[in-house]
């Protein structure tokens, strides 16, 4: 482990490291930035940080991910369900565990299933329409605009068009208020500023919040079904339906926005990347709107190859979820020299950060190369097994990782050959009067500690059209 002190433990090193982060960095970067500091650490180490936190397994290796997750599928770590408790209200997909995952997520599968995404291709792309339009209306002012705010509501409209039509590109929804503030106010149990164990406003929020998200759900369902229909649903049933409905709206918004921002950061970052993205689109889509032919040809789509590459790189570069587990006293994480790591009474991290640029798996790993998913698996720059997980793998992967990849396929498509929108983070600081030089790896635009890791101030920017 690294340097422990006798009385303190790692909190005194874990408050070194922080210090070396701009505000609201993500805890992710914690656990990779000590890594690189002890190099003789090797993939894992544990973390005391008693009395703030149980004591943590920091594994940086895909293998070790793999055993915990895909080999043995220990259960998921408590402060999960403590974060997710006041967004779903009960146990969720997300957190429920053995025969009782299993027989729901068979249930959710066939929502999730590829036929089922590409049927709904039309709509989404509707809804992106409404996205292209504001991005050419920021175009048009030349303002300062926060592109994370565009992406949160047409991913929300997106994934809430089947039922609940949010509309939250056009209007103010209080639902969707609701979710966000949720979103900031909800805690794992675990925070980097000692102040935050202490919020006494934090219930009274929360109970506001689910309070205003139920409502807003039951008279929803009361308008579509008919309150006649509605009163012979059983009650438990129903509490359960719609934790799962927060937890999709929740889930499949909030990361899926994120992934969109950063994959279009990196591709104003890397024109050569981007002349590469568009040329692919040229060439399925011609000159024709992209819009119209993904309507009537939805597996157009499929042939965005290098695109989806793209994405995955993206991801890589920005993996905005991790695996937390519960460390079990039958259980051990088994190093590559045969070491036994025990998780009795710790909470193992494998925050993907740390094996997504962890250098003895990763060709340079700091580098955006969209090829490592065009290679062969002889060439050096091919993934590591088991080592991309932005989804996470095995049987507990995310149930809507192909609906987010065809989201973010379709934004660009829409987007990437009209407008640029480069980053505006000078501006930006001048204007909030930030210190200069706030970065994460000499990177301005980094994942901030928030769920679904959200880029750095909601990412500030202006639009152009390209034409």
């Amino acid at each position: 482990m690294p340097p422990h002190h006798w009385l303190f433990g790692h909190i005194i090193l874990s408050a070194d490291v922080v210090k070396t982060l701009p505000p609201f960095a993500n805890g992710a970067y914690i656990g990779d930035l000590i890594r690189r500091r002890y190099p003789y650490l090797g993939d894992a180490f544990y973390l005391d940080t008693w009395p703030f936190a149980s004591l943590f397994l920091v594994v940086s290796s895909p293998d070790m991910v793999y055993q915990m997750t895909q080999k043995i599928q220990i259960p998921k770590a408590k402060t999960l369900r403590s974060f997710l408790q006041h967004l779903t209200g009960r146990e969720d997909l997300v957190t429920l565990e053995g025969n009782a995952w299993k027989r729901w997520r068979r249930i959710f599968n066939p929502g999730f299933s590829a036929t089922h995404v590409a049927s709904l291709i039309p709509g989404m792309v509707e809804e992106a329409e409404v996205f292209k339009n504001a991005l050419v209306e920021h175009a048009t002012k030349a303002d300062l605009f926060y592109l994370k705010h565009l992406t949160l509501n047409l991913t929300i409209d997106i994934i809430g068009r089947v039922d609940l039509k949010f509309m939250s590109q056009v209007q103010h929804k209080d639902f969707t208020a609701a979710l966000r503030r949720q979103i900031v106010w909800s805690s794992t149990g675990f925070h980097i500023n000692p102040l935050e164990y202490i919020n006494v406003l934090r219930p009274f929020v929360q109970k506001y919040n689910t309070s205003v998200m139920n409502h807003y759900i039951t008279q929803e369902e009361l308008a579509r079904q008919g309150a006649s229909n509605s009163k012979g649903i059983d009650a438990d049933f129903k509490e359960f339906a719609m934790a799962q409905i927060k937890l999709f709206i929740f889930a499949g918004h909030d990361t899926t926005s994120t992934g969109a921002v950063f994959t279009y950061h990196l591709l104003a970052k890397y024109p050569e990347v981007l002349a590469k993205v568009r040329a692919e689109h040229t060439r399925v889509f011609g000159t024709s709107t992209a819009a119209s032919l993904l309507v009537s040809t939805p597996s157009l789509l499929d042939r965005l190859t290098y695109t989806l590459a793209v994405i995955k790189e993206s991801l890589r570069l920005y993996p905005t979820v991790a695996a937390w587990r519960e460390g079990q006293p039958d259980f051990a994480i088994i190093t590559e020299n045969g070491q036994s790591l025990q998780t009795e009474s710790c909470m193992i991290s494998g925050d993907h950060h740390g094996p997504h640029y962890n250098p003895r798996f990763w060709d340079r790993p700091a580098k955006f190369l969209p090829e490592r998913f065009l290679v062969t698996e002889e060439d050096p720059l091919h993934p590591p097994k088991n080592g991309w997980r932005p989804f996470e793998r095995g049987p507990r992967n995310c149930i809507g990782q192909g609906l987010a990849l065809t989201e973010i396929k379709i934004m660009l498509a829409l987007t990437v050959r009209e407008i640029d929108f480069p980053q505006k983070y000078e501006e930006f600081d001048k204007i909030n009067c930030n210190p200069k030089g706030w970065n994460v790896n000499g990177e301005r635009a980094y994942m901030m500690r928030r769920p679904g890791a959200f880029p750095a101030d909601h990412y500030p920017c202006k639009a152009s059209l390209t034409k």
